[in-house]
């Protein structure tokens, strides 16, 4: 299910259905493929079609890509294939998804099983324990290692008993080095415990190198963190490294094996992220030159079902008094509140860390997150990840019983933040997802993919299933991202797009000329989805004549990349060039043939109000390229399209 999906009909009505199925999958992460609809002009997909396109986004011969993927938990009864609480099925199949993708490594966000005390297997009888979990999630990361594909975990909440064995499994953690077990190791006989007739899945076996990937491991320490009493006890829990051009922070919130914050006082689930500040924004702080920094947890700063936070039992600023819920029978109470959120974001976005990637809600949800006390504005992107598990929460504010001391159909925010705090982007519920991360030099592009479960859910709020799904149509649902020489515009329904406006490395201007977000989407507690707008730039080349622009975050259709009808229009240094856009093949190509509808339509001279979708010209008094469209991509100025 998707909050997007009760729109769709009516965005593409009139649209022939095979061309809109064709479109669904492009993003702005990946070159469009060429398309012919309503009076468009044709291009022959088997011979050039013009100059050659500079190869951009995940085609740049600069790019590279890592994968994400959240709690893989495994609680109902076991048909075999999910061993020891852990969700196997799910992750081979994911495994295999990032192989095909050629990620460099993939970073899990917590929750690799679920046995948080010893416990029997559901359905089976036989007796497993948090390490037999730890272990058995630890050896299906073998088909990464054997490809050559790093894998990089933080713990969640169902982690929380097993610090130690953790940092034992995964040495990578401290150093880098991933396949380095011994073979003798009890990885290796995770699955000792599971009787021979009811296991369904075959233990991978080793067959790669040793290898290391990133550099420059840390974990937080006394000197950085200025606690006298601080004793090393998150070394392999929270830590960060460098790989290329970027920094990747892992936030471990949970007990250490000395049961201590970093300070040396009582653990607290609720002060240990906030004591780690410190060593965050100096990690922060050293992120490579003109690189990237990627910040995860476990928890979210704000969430759509759960009320718990990376900083404490609600979002809200202060300790929080919550009044009783008849709803739930919960009685008034004093919730610990989240402060040192504030800061955290400041952090992130001083340094200029973009993106917070988390777990635990099971749902997709893509936010803004802002502070919201008196100090200085900030804000950085939320990206909730969606469940790859046996659970799919529903989000509170679709929970006609409410969740904990929040009333039904109240968002988190609205109830702990006065609505001040989250800016809602886009939601898919009910699928299991990963995420393709590309980083190509200064831009970075998010590619969220997901397939249906196809299963029906069991009773009870955390809609559990009772079987491996099978999972061969993982789809592209959205694109998103941002370039460090970019701008970003956070529209809200009925905004004008004439505010997106940047100027590329090279001088070249480009300007949204008309249009206005539509977005029709709310979430069930009535927030409106915005649109996270971001240009971004590549150097001319000897093929354009003007720069080359990025445009994410125009449209709102989960599965397509379709956007309202905006016209662009680009500045140009010399001849007599068209606005251009490359297809499937990597040639330019005239951007208004890659419409969802419309017809071409050429004028020489501006823009004028009320031009149709597929008119397109040249002004040549401005030196300016425009031409109307409805859809996300890359853009340039080219002649001989």
């Amino acid at each position: 299910m998707s909050q997007n999906d009760d729109n769709k009909d009516a965005i593409v009505k009139g649209i022939d259905r095979r061309e809109f199925m064709k479109r669904t999958a492009v993003g702005v992460g990946a070159v469009a493929a060429t398309m012919v609809v309503g009076g468009c002009s044709s291009s022959d997909s088997s011979s050039p079609t013009g100059p050659i396109a500079a190869p951009v986004g995940a085609n740049s011969k600069t790019a590279w890509k890592f994968g994400i993927m959240a709690d893989t938990q495994w609680l109902t009864t076991d048909d075999g294939y999910n061993p020891n609480t852990s969700a196997i099925s799910i992750i081979q199949a994911l495994n295999q998804q990032f192989i095909n993708q050629g990620v460099k490594f993939v970073v899990q966000v917590g929750d690799h099983m679920d046995a948080t005390s010893g416990s029997t297997e559901a359905g089976y009888g036989f007796s497993t324990t948090p390490t037999q979990g730890e272990d058995t999630r630890a050896l299906f990361a073998q088909p990464l290692y054997n490809a050559g594909i790093g894998f990089f975990p933080l713990r969640g909440n169902h982690d929380d008993k097993t610090p130690a064995e953790f940092a034992r499994i995964y040495p990578q953690t401290q150093n880098g080095k991933v396949n380095a077990l011994p073979s003798s190791d009890a990885v290796y006989t995770a699955l000792s415990d599971v009787p021979a007739t009811t296991l369904k899945v075959t233990a991978p076996t080793n067959s790669g190198a040793s290898v290391t990937i990133g550099s420059n491991f840390s974990s937080p320490t006394a000197t950085v963190l200025s606690q006298a009493g601080y004793t090393s006890n998150l070394t392999g829990l929270t830590y960060s490294f460098d790989f290329q051009n970027a920094r990747f922070i892992l936030i471990d919130q949970f007990t250490p094996a000395d049961g201590k914050n970093p300070d040396g006082t009582a653990y607290s689930i609720d002060t240990t992220v906030a004591l780690q500040q410190p060593w965050i924004t100096a990690a922060l702080a050293g992120t490579p030159s003109g690189g990237h920094a990627f910040v995860f947890g476990h928890k979210g700063l704000i969430t759509q079902q759960h009320q718990d936070t990376l900083f404490g039992e609600c979002p809200a600023d202060a300790n929080f008094n919550a009044p009783a819920n008849a709803a739930t029978g919960t009685a008034a109470k004093t919730i610990t509140g989240a402060p040192g959120t504030n800061a955290f974001i400041r952090s992130m976005a001083s340094n200029k860390a973009r993106l917070y990637f988390c777990g635990h809600d099971h749902i997709h949800n893509r936010s803004i997150v802002k502070t919201t006390d008196t100090g200085a504005a900030a804000q950085i992107t939320h990206i909730l990840c969606q469940s790859d598990s046996s659970k799919f929460y529903t989000p509170n504010e679709c929970n006609a019983a409410g969740n904990g001391s929040v009333p039904p159909c109240t968002s988190n925010d609205a109830f702990y933040c006065g609505g001040k705090r989250q800016t809602q982007l886009s939601q898919e519920l009910y699928t299991v997802g990963y995420y393709i991360v590309t980083v190509d030099g200064p831009t970075v592009s998010v590619d969220y993919y997901s397939s249906p479960v196809y299963a029906t859910f069991g009773s009870g709020s955390e809609n559990l299933i009772s079987a491996s799904p099978t999972l061969t149509n993982f789809t592209k649902r959205e694109t998103f991202g941002y370039s460090q020489n970019g701008k970003q515009f956070v529209l809200a329904t009925g905004a004008s797009f004439t505010a997106v406006q940047d100027t590329g490395p090279s001088g070249s201007v480009a300007k949204i000329l008309s249009g206005t977000n539509g977005n029709p989407v709310t979430d069930p507690s009535g927030r409106q989805f915005s649109n996270d707008v971001n240009t971004g730039w590549y150097t001319a080349t000897s093929s354009t004549a003007s720069d080359i622009l990025a445009l994410w975050g125009m449209g709102y259709i989960l599965g397509s990349n379709q956007t309202d009808v905006y016209t662009l229009s680009l500045s140009y240094s010399s001849g007599s060039p068209v606005l251009a856009t490359p297809d499937g093949n990597g040639n330019w190509i005239n951007a208004v043939e890659q419409n969802l509808g419309g017809a071409v339509k050429f004028v020489s001279g501006p823009w004028k109000a009320g031009y149709a979708l597929g008119t397109y010209g040249i002004d040549t008094a401005s030196k300016t390229v425009w031409a109307v469209i409805n859809y996300n991509g890359y853009f340039a100025a080219v002649a001989g399209v």
